[in-house]
């Protein structure tokens, strides 16, 4: 009797034993997402990058003066547009796909366009609308009903206040900051321009950035110099619409600092660097800041402006792109035409990635959910990684049949921090003999997105090697695509 029961006991330990077998797997060999590589971003930057494109509206008393850099001392009687449109400018952007405006409520000449209380020197002194206009309200209005991301640049330099660099300049700033904050709805970025700026100390910003934090938190900050320890994104150190190769996100705090300095730094980042703080490239659609009529024939054309796009977008940064508004208060339709013809080449080069639905085979798969079919199903929450210890990989695309192609884009998970450091692209029509294209070989940084042309190559077959990095690989994104013609103008 004894002897049944044991063996009865047994039994049942057994049937225990196999059914928990079957949840083993599980927890064996269900993979653990990879560790982030610090820094990381925060969520503002992660928005940000999703960007691309940013508008900026330089408009204001310099507009009318025809000058780029006003001293300050402009009449406000010259400020007065005839046809002033704000739903005009959005309206452009709509069409050019751009998601985000910036618009100068303060240059450095000190004239506000809005009705502040705290300066004189401003619209409410000026013939427009007799003097009871506010461009900062059009312009966020026209945001809103545009749903374009409204942001403010309000220039800390100030050539028109007596009371610049002074205590009493910080307290005049940080009113006029709160009033824009407070009045003109969400405020996606504010930018703090450092030219001119240096008698401005991290104490003052320091106050401004409590005000920023306070009132709009989710507010992107575009940081130079003292303001370097709030910085969002930092400048990429020419005005020129171009980042460097390679260009990383990651950056020591002090190179943003000394500026003058580091413009090297600027413009590539540092691979080590202790800070998450990437890119935003400046640069006008025309040679001047703001308006001048005759520059009206020296509008960049569509294929400088695609070139812009690949030297900025295409280098792991967000491109900050100038529309400056006439005398009228309108875009010049030239401006419009060869935005909408940008819009027009991003469109229609990457809606069809040439990669989908390949045969990808990697050396070290990490397995689980981090399968190599993530880098081509066109979801940005899916990405391939390799295991922990595999810094390096040979990944190859089976393209299935010939497909021709001269542009590729990668994007790493950004969330996980800058993490591949070597990289390089071969194609093969047999898989047995690889041609490298020269202009994505020897490649180092990734980031949230890195874009290459070349000319047209015809393969079925692709290969990613990924030869160093800081941690595992974490590729969300690998493309390769043709590019699209340029639209004729009209």
């Amino acid at each position: 009797m004894i002897i049944q029961q044991i063996i009865s006991q047994l039994k049942k330990q057994i049937v225990i034993l196999v059914m928990a077998g079957a949840f083993i797997p599980l927890f064996v060999f269900a993979q653990p997402a990879p560790a982030p590589l610090d820094p990381v971003p925060n969520a503002r930057q992660i928005e940000w990058y999703h960007r691309g494109i940013i508008a900026f509206f330089h408009f204001g008393m310099n507009t009318f003066a025809e000058v780029n850099e006003g001293d300050g001392t402009a009449s406000p009687q010259l400020f007065n547009p005839t046809a002033l449109d704000c739903s005009q400018w959005t309206s452009v952007l709509k069409s050019a796909g751009i998601t985000t405006a910036i618009f100068v409520a303060k240059h450095a000449d000190g004239f506000c366009n809005w009705p502040t209380a705290y300066s004189n020197y401003s619209v409410k002194n000026s013939p427009w609308k007799n003097g009871k206009g506010d461009v900062v309200r059009e312009f966020t209005d026209a945001c809103k009903a545009a749903g374009i991301k409204a942001a403010i640049y309000l220039g800390p330099h100030d050539r028109h206040d007596s009371r610049y660099g002074t205590a009493d300049y910080s307290t005049y700033y940080a009113n006029q900051l709160s009033e824009l904050l407070r009045n003109y709805g969400p405020i996606w970025e504010i930018w703090w321009d450092g030219a001119g700026a240096d008698k401005l100390t991290t104490d003052y910003y320091t106050r401004w950035a409590d005000t920023v934090r306070t009132l709009q938190p989710y507010c992107v900050v575009f940081g130079t110099k003292n303001s370097y320890r709030f910085a969002d994104c930092r400048w990429v150190g020419n005005e020129s619409g171009i980042s460097g190769d390679p260009c990383w996100s990651t950056i020591n705090p002090s190179s943003i600092k000394n500026e003058s300095e580091h413009i090297t730094q600027l413009n590539h980042g540092e691979v080590d660097g202790t800070a998450y703080v990437p890119a935003e490239v400046d640069v006008s659609i025309r040679p001047s800041w703001f308006y001048h009529r005759e520059e009206d024939a020296r509008v960049k054309s569509v294929a400088a402006l695609w070139d812009l796009y690949f030297n900025s977008v295409g280098r792991n940064s967000v491109l900050l792109l100038n529309f400056p508004p006439n005398k009228q208060g309108l875009i010049s339709p030239i401006d419009s035409q060869r935005a909408d013809s940008l819009h027009y080449l991003i469109y229609g080069t990457f809606k069809n990635n040439l990669a989908a639905g390949a045969t990808i085979k990697t050396l070290h798969p990490r397995g689980g959910n981090y399968k190599p079919a993530n880098m081509v199903d066109n979801y940005e929450n899916t990405y391939y990684a390799t295991t922990d210890n595999s810094k390096t990989d040979t990944i190859t695309f089976n393209l299935g049949s010939a497909k021709t192609f001269d542009v590729l884009m990668l994007q790493e998970v950004i969330e996980l921090g800058q993490r591949t450091t070597g990289w390089s692209v071969d194609y093969s029509t047999n898989g047995k003999r690889w041609t490298p294209i020269p202009e994505a070989t020897g490649k180092q940084s990734i980031g949230y997105k890195w874009l290459v042309r070349f000319k047209p190559v015809t393969a079925s077959k692709v290969r990613l090697r990924i030869t160093s990095g800081k941690a595992c690989v974490a590729i969300h994104t690998f493309g390769i695509y043709k590019q699209q013609a340029i639209k004729p103008e009209e």
